[in-house]
């Protein structure tokens, strides 16, 4: 029995595994082509706790007592990861805010509920969660 090569085979891992994950981009980035647009808009990943406090942000209770529950607007959480996911368009720029006031009512104003939906989807996969929002939405 030769433990010696087992022993160099983990370092070599060990330091493939260091080297993959010291060089790994930890902001990804990704062009989506908004067809209706004609144009690409490009997302970037976002970190948990970014999600996490846009979930939060995103979240009331309804109910009372024993029958109060949990409830995540959709539509503003989705807003919102694009809101900070968007390297392209930039969502605060002056001409948007002064239209619609906030960055979130200019992506409910502008895109259509399937984009949102597409584009947020696509966030959260570039972001490292599974492509299925119910994951993180629970």
């Amino acid at each position: 029995m030769n433990n010696g090569g087992e022993t160099f085979m983990s370092d070599n891992r060990q330091t493939a595994v260091l080297h993959a994950l010291l060089s790994a981009d930890t902001r990804p980035q990704k062009d989506i082509p908004m067809k209706r647009l004609g144009v690409d808009f490009t997302i970037q990943a976002l970190d948990g706790k970014t999600i996490s406090r846009i979930q939060e942000q995103c979240t009331h209770f309804a109910g009372k007592g024993s029958k109060r529950e949990k409830i995540l607007d959709e539509e503003q959480f989705g807003a919102l990861v694009i809101q900070k996911s968007c390297v392209v368009p930039d969502w605060t720029a002056r001409e948007l805010t002064e239209k619609y006031g906030t960055p979130a009512d200019a992506i409910m104003g502008l895109l259509l509920a399937g984009e949102i939906a597409r584009l947020s989807s696509e966030i959260l996969e570039i972001s490292g969660f599974d492509s299925d929002e119910e994951e993180v939405k629970n």
